[in-house]
């Protein structure tokens, strides 16, 4: 996958709560999506059932770039950084967070294919 998880930051707390990626390669981040997911017995597989989900908007990035998705409302935005790359933020807009108790983990899907249809 060219888009990996890298960490977890402030779980728990909704003010600064977000989910930090990082780009192996050059993407578009609108081809990805991230489900939470409650955790099976062991802590450390997903489960299946109803998830919550979030589908990046298409947004090109650069091997290096890092995406962070807060879980709390905001506004879009990008930010050069010292290394040379840039962070890209993005919002859930949760009112309340989403990985602080442990029971549930992050999911992330590389979206390949895909159909839409209205009734």
């Amino acid at each position: 996958m060219k888009l990996e998880i890298l960490s977890f930051a402030d779980a728990g707390d909704i003010s600064k709560e977000r989910l930090v990626l990082k780009a192996r390669a050059d993407i578009d981040v609108g081809e990805y999506a991230v489900l939470r997911s409650m955790t099976g017995a062991s802590g450390s597989k997903p489960t299946s059932g109803r998830k919550a989900a979030y589908w990046f908007p298409d947004v090109e990035v650069k091997a290096g770039d890092l995406v962070i998705l807060y879980t709390k409302t905001g506004t879009r935005s990008t930010k050069a950084l010292e290394s040379g790359s840039t962070a890209y933020y993005f919002y859930w807009k949760k009112d309340g967070p989403q990985w602080g108790d442990g029971e549930y983990g992050a999911v992330l899907l590389e979206v390949a294919d895909w159909q839409f249809k209205t009734p």
